[in-house]
Parts: structure tokens; sequence; C-alpha cells
């Protein structure tokens, strides 16, 4: 149990410090538009691809320069950490998202944009106002250390499809 809380507060930090999209940056479009033709969905290919060790970002052939790679392949500086990040995330958060919700609510990017935003800091369902935290207790058959993870997930993908809302 003291190591499932340890992760739970790991995954939490790393959300938590993920930066924002730049402004008029929908993350996750952007790479639906520029990288996905090649290298499939982000989440899927972080996972499958890419691992972080002491903290680093590292790649499968590109060990000890990922970061000069992603900016020489369609990447400028001003996207270079948050995208960094975006993919940090997604190889360090299990994808419950992925195994439990998408088969009803389709991809996150893709439901954040249409059903989520943030109210004080909180995640709400657009069109109820409810608090995601509360309404996940009983939906979706999510444990309780399952909710949030997917909450803190589901935040920093609403935090990284802002630009939808421009």
């Amino acid at each position: 149990m003291k190591i499932a809380s340890f992760t739970l507060l790991v995954l939490m930090a790393c959300a938590a410090a993920s930066p924002a999209a730049p402004d008029g940056i929908d993350l996750h479009g952007y790479w639906e538009q520029r990288c996905s033709g090649c290298h499939g969905h982000a989440g899927e290919f972080a996972r499958r691809f890419l691992r972080v060790e002491d903290g680093k970002l590292l790649g499968v052939h590109h060990r000890t320069d990922l970061d000069v790679f992603l900016r020489n392949h369609y990447l400028n500086d001003g996207l270079l950490a948050p995208v960094r990040a975006m993919l940090v995330a997604q190889v360090t958060t299990p994808p419950l998202f992925q195994d439990k919700c998408a088969g009803c609510h389709g991809n996150a990017a893709d439901f954040a944009r249409k059903s989520l935003t943030l109210r004080d800091g909180l995640l709400v369902g657009t069109a109820s106002g409810r608090r995601v935290a509360d309404y996940l207790s009983r939906h979706g058959g999510l444990g309780p250390t399952e909710v949030p993870v997917v909450v803190d997930s589901l935040t920093r993908v609403r935090k990284e499809v802002a630009a939808a809302d421009k």
C-alpha cells in the first residue's frame, strides 16, 4: 500500500509540474496534425518508445540527445518543453483513461475538449458543472486509488488542449 501511495504522489507531482500549452497551441491537436501520421497516438507512442530515467525523457534511438532530436524534428523551442512534458506524463501515468473510459468516451484529448473545463483550478463537466472527482467516485468502475490518477490525467490533458477554447 505504501508503494501505491508513493506512486500516486509522484504521478500527481508530474501532472502538476507539466507546463501548460503555449498560447494558441493545442498540444494534442499539434501532435495529431504533425506527428501522428508517422508515430500514431502520442500516449501509445510514448509508452512504447520512450522512458524516463533520473527525471530525463529518453528515446529508444536517441538516448542522450532526445531534446536535440525533437528540436530538429519539427519542434521549435516554444513547443519543446510542453511536448516533452506531455510525453513524460504519458510515459509515467498508467493508461487508465484508455483502459477504462475510452470505450465510451473516445480519446482523452477529444473528451477534454468537448466535455471538461477548469473552474477555480478544479476539473468539472462542461454541461453539468459537477466536479469530475466527485462524479468518478460513482462512475466508470474506478477504484479509490484510480480516481485521482484519472482526474489528474484529465486535468493535465485539459490544460494541454486549452487552445481549443480560443
